[in-house]
């Protein structure tokens, strides 16, 4: 009896617990999930503001908030970064595994590197910059992210996965710097019957430095005369990296060939790269149902003027021989 009761004992415990660590493994995912925190601000230095000599040291500020229901602690630190193929979003990488010309997060060095965080309160983290005597003169790039304290990499739920966020810190070192870009492709159409007119282009950033480019687009018509003036949207394009635009030109519909300019400044001298492309806008279709419609209109015309000639002559040859009747009438009267 005794062995019946802890048997129904022991399963109840264990019901118990299996209940216990399914609610918790809940809340805590549910915790993870909810948890908000915003970094500021998202770049840092991307307009050439923190432009450094060999050897020369900066002082710079990012914030992080805590946005989550509950209290946070976080810690900040620096690592190095590419750029994902999409040429926009930034991958970090551990240094000492890659090459990296550009490298920075070395040079960087995090106060307070740790921070508790009360549900909305901000924390100020200090960034100080060393640039190495023998630093390369061109673009440095970092991101500085902060993630609660204990939290792996791995993706899912769970109590030890956690959001990270962080700020991008671009450091240009000063000296000899090489500026290259070009528009590697220009997707233009070449022929089409009707609008709008989609275009995308890629360009090609082969500097030692990121550049931030918004291209133009203008387009002109069979005489020359400009027809429409595009801005595209700027982007940032990092060094060694290729980064795809696109835009419309919300033209339906048009005759004849017009052809499309592509301009985009770049670099400290104020470099030009430009593209040309040529389309022509017909409408066929249109064009062949106008045409349609002029040939019906025409033999309907024809027709009906060759009907009333054709009830002209009748007439008139009714007419003819009425009179030639009467004519021959009165010859026989006479005779």
């Amino acid at each position: 009896m005794k062995k019946i009761c802890l048997a129904k004992n022991t399963s109840l415990f264990f019901f118990i617990g299996l209940f216990a660590f399914v609610f918790l493994g809940q809340t805590l995912a549910a915790a993870s999930s909810s948890m908000s925190l915003t970094a500021s601000p998202v770049r840092l230095g991307d307009d050439y503001s923190i432009t450094l000599a060999p050897g020369e040291k900066k002082q710079v500020q990012v914030k992080v908030r805590n946005g989550s229901a509950g209290p946070v602690i976080l810690e900040s630190a620096a690592a190095d970064f590419i750029v994902a193929d999409d040429g926009a979003t930034p991958v970090t990488i551990d240094i000492t595994q890659t090459d990296n010309r550009w490298s920075l997060a070395s040079w960087l060095t995090l106060v307070p590197a740790e921070n508790q965080l009360a549900s909305g309160e901000t924390a100020t983290v200090n960034v100080l910059i060393e640039v190495p005597e023998d630093a390369l003169p061109g673009g440095h790039y970092a991101m500085i992210y902060h993630r609660p304290v204990g939290a792996t990499e791995e993706t899912g739920s769970g109590s030890g996965v956690s959001q990270r966020v962080g700020t991008l810190l671009y450091v240009v070192v000063k000296g000899t710097v090489n500026e290259e870009a070009y528009i590697s492709e220009f997707n233009w159409p070449k022929f089409l019957e009707n609008g709008p007119v989609n275009f995308s282009l890629n360009i090609d950033n082969q500097s030692d430095i990121h550049i931030n480019t918004k291209p133009v687009l203008k387009v002109y018509n069979l005489f020359g005369k400009e027809v429409a003036n595009l801005d595209i949207e700027a982007k940032n394009i990092f060094p060694k990296t290729e980064r795809s635009f696109d835009g419309t030109w919300n033209k339906i519909w048009g005759l004849g060939y017009y052809k499309a300019v592509v301009e985009a400044a770049y670099g400290s001298q104020g470099q030009v790269m430009t593209a040309t492309a040529g389309l022509f806008l017909i409408p066929v279709k249109l064009i062949l149902l106008v045409l349609i419609i002029i040939l019906i209109v025409t033999i309907l015309f024809l027709s009906i003027k060759k009907r009333k000639e054709s009830k002209v002559a009748s007439t008139n040859l009714q007419t003819d021989s009425k009179v030639n009747d009467e004519e021959s009438d009165r010859s026989e009267k006479k005779e």
